[in-house]
């Protein structure tokens, strides 16, 4: 098993998750955060951590929200050199984006500072 971050992350990108993880296996894109399910040691602490509720168990996830397992693993290692461990200031429009459900087209995955 594994945790997984979902579309609520999106343009989001509370890292309260984050600072919870015993094992750092949080990676950060300009907009979202993912979780690297080889790293993962299933201890659930990151999933009451986030504040919209983007952080479900794999076996958990809706069916709308089962693909991203796969996004979390490829983006885990495009991003592997941005590995975060420390709560970050949220977007200052992170709260208005928490109340959108539907925003997979926002997902940004470049690598940060990658133009």
């Amino acid at each position: 098993m594994t945790y997984v971050i979902t579309e609520s992350c999106i343009r989001c990108k509370y890292t309260d998750c984050v600072e919870v993880c015993p094992v750092d296996c949080f990676y950060e894109g300009p907009n979202f955060l993912v979780i690297n399910p080889e790293e993962c040691i299933d201890c659930g602490l990151c999933e009451t951590e986030c504040p919209v509720n983007a952080i479900v168990a794999d076996h958990d996830l809706p069916e709308d929200q089962k693909d991203f397992l796969q996004i979390n693993t490829e983006l885990a290692e495009k991003w592997k050199n941005h590995n975060i461990n420390l709560k970050k200031d949220a977007p200052a429009d992170a709260d208005e984006w928490a109340r959108i459900k539907s925003k997979r087209d926002q997902l940004d995955t470049r690598v940060i500072g990658e133009e």
